[in-house]
């Protein structure tokens, strides 16, 4: 494994997945965080389909289910009567198949990623933290504090994941654009005593203020209240103030028990201009914040960290330009912008109290999720499955069937060992995949995803009679093109290019990553 002076500044989930994505591709990071250990709280609590998907060829989601139950269903209440249970499960193909999203605390998805690269080897830098740096056009001069001891380290790049008060972005001397709402949260991790349904989610939408219902497991549950008016609720809430407020505002009739966490917190809707300046790069929190309205922050920093990742790993072993890290600002941005949009959206929607307003938000709510077009579009962009890169320059417009370059693999199942699994098993344990549908082809297909042989080694995966996996039923095959299709696929499971022709797999690579472009820094 290189051993590249890569320098990622903090190691929850964005840091840990940024850290992971590196060393999946050789590369070796530095990796530093404050806090003397890993949390020990739930924090983050769903961690959805879209990221599962993308960690899948490191963690298998399986690990994710191993201790906690997949999200089934979410219900939603208004006036404490109930408006629609919305099936979350709907989609799914096969018991093999991902789930919309799974039930766990953060505690537990960042110890999965700390196994995960401990397994390359990579451990943990505690205790310490970046207190300044400068950077250059050739590296980044950093200072690092442990204690009462001072570290001089020269960085090749910086990635900051640091969180909403991020160093690296004050650092940079970045304004952080966007807004504070004017509103009150009570959040709460407290026991329940009464049965409950364990994968469901709720929300109760009150006139007194929202109440949206997570389970952790274990008997113990999220509860987060919009504080209206004369809430009555002080600096310091109690259990109490959780019991009070589920007893007025919810139809749960639940009673709380002990109490692990119980604070106030305002809704900051922010997002910096630009991830990448020259040597210095920001994700997830240190980037982007937004209401906590669908669960989005931890996946959509761990997606950021992922796309990052295997740029940058691919740029620092020769086998794509400079050009390539910007795509990360252009791929990414964007979603970061949609997510800060419409969690405010949904907070707006969620915290209505004039009673028309609230009429008309029921009644979309019960129209939409009447129809299993609209149910789908919910679970999609819930999950994060919406997400796609078609209109960006890695793309090329290429399509066959319901693959389309820039977009994902429509899900599926395959026979593999005698097993039905989800298409996605063909991209395990690879760093960047070919699928053949059918025979295999005459032709050579490329063997490295990048300039010449500096890229990354490309896996092939055939699917057909006596190849990697089989699709008896052949729905799978005529949505992946049908026979002779030729489906590469990019490290972080996007699309990257589809055709019938070996010889166009390889011009996608060349115009993408060219040999004149691929010069390590």
């Amino acid at each position: 494994m290189a051993c590249e002076k890569v320098l990622i500044c903090g190691a929850g989930p964005v840091g840990l997945t940024a850290a992971l994505e590196l060393a999946r591709h050789g590369i070796r990071p530095r990796i530093i965080e404050v806090n003397d250990g890993p949390t020990e709280l739930s924090k983050a609590l769903v961690v959805w389909r879209r990221t599962l998907k993308v960690l899948d060829t490191e963690i298998p989601f399986e690990r994710f289910l191993e201790h906690h139950g997949p999200m089934k269903s979410a219900r939603l209440v208004s006036a404490l009567k109930d408006l629609r249970t919305i099936d979350l499960t709907e989609d799914q193909i096969s018991g093999g198949d991902f789930p919309t999203g799974v039930l766990i605390p953060q505690s537990d998805t960042e110890r999965l990623l700390i196994e995960a690269l401990q397994v390359h080897g990579i451990e943990v830098e505690r205790g310490r933290r970046l207190s300044r740096f400068t950077a250059s056009d050739t590296g980044v001069a950093c200072t690092i504090q442990a204690g009462d001891s001072i570290e001089q380290f020269e960085a090749d790049w910086l990635i900051g994941c640091d969180g909403g008060h991020s160093m690296t972005r004050h650092g940079l001397g970045l304004s952080f654009p966007g807004m504070t709402r004017d509103q009150d949260w009570l959040v709460s991790d407290v026991e329940i005593v009464s049965r409950a349904d364990s994968s469901q989610v709720r929300i109760e939408f009150n006139r007194n203020g929202v109440v949206a219902i997570f389970p952790i497991g274990h008997g113990r549950w999220r509860i987060m209240a919009e504080l209206v008016g004369d809430h009555g609720v002080q600096e310091a809430p109690t259990a109490a103030d959780v019991q009070r407020i589920l007893d007025q505002r919810t139809r749960t009739g639940w009673k709380v028990g002990e109490p692990h966490w119980l604070s106030r917190f305002r809704v900051n809707e922010r997002q910096v201009d630009s991830y990448r300046h020259g040597r210095v790069f920001l994700a997830g929190d240190s980037a982007h914040v937004h209401s906590p309205a669908g669960g989005q922050g931890m996946n959509t920093g761990m997606q950021d960290a992922q796309n990052l990742g295997w740029k940058l790993a691919l740029h620092l072993k020769g086998g794509a330009g400079d050009s390539v890290l910007d795509t990360y600002q252009e791929e990414r941005h964007p979603v970061g912008h949609a997510v800060v949009r419409g969690s405010a959206l949904l907070l707006k929607s969620a915290t209505l109290s004039n009673p028309a307003a609230c009429f008309l938000r029921n009644t979309l709510i019960r129209l939409v999720m009447s129809t299993r077009i609209g149910r789908r579009q919910f679970r999609r962009r819930l999950s994060e499955e919406s997400i796609q890169y078609g209109s960006h320059s890695l793309a090329d417009g290429s399509a066959l069937g319901r693959v389309r370059s820039g977009g994902t693999l429509p899900d599926g199942v395959i026979e593999l060992k005698g097993e039905e699994a989800s298409v996605y098993r063909l991209l395990r344990q690879s760093e960047a995949t070919i699928i053949v549908v059918g025979d295999a082809p005459k032709e050579e297909l490329p063997t490295n995803f990048g300039a010449g042989k500096s890229g990354f080694p490309i896996t092939v995966r055939r699917l057909g009679p006596g190849g990697d996996a089989e699709d008896r039923v052949g729905r799978l095959s005529a949505l992946l093109g049908g026979e002779g299709s030729l489906i590469l696929v990019r490290p972080d499971a996007v699309i990257a290019t589809v055709s019938r022709s070996a010889v166009d797999l390889q011009s996608w690579i060349d115009a993408r990553f060219g040999q004149d472009r691929g010069i390590n820094s």
